[in-house]
């Protein structure tokens, strides 16, 4: 569901919805691992080598979309083409 672009726009940008765009980045960065540098969680979070690439890969991917996003607001997160 993450990866669905409705469900996204759906959920992320409606402000009485639980989850929220910044809940998801506090997750994947702060407490399941760190997206920035995934390899120190290969066996605490991350299973495989081949989660900890994808973990890497959508570090990237997330930090090139705050890049995009000057105003730091989810629609401009979801508007950014990374």
């Amino acid at each position: 569901m993450r990866a669905n672009p409705t469900w996204q726009q759906d959920v992320w940008l409606d402000p009485s919805a639980f989850e929220n765009l910044d809940h998801v980045f506090h997750t994947l960065f702060d407490d399941f691992c760190d997206a920035d540098e995934p390899e120190r969680y290969l066996g605490v979070s991350l299973r495989t080598e081949e989660e900890v690439a994808l973990m890497r890969e959508l570090g990237i991917t997330l930090n090139a979309a705050a890049a995009e996003a000057p105003n730091d607001t989810d629609a401009e997160y979801l508007r950014a083409p990374s």
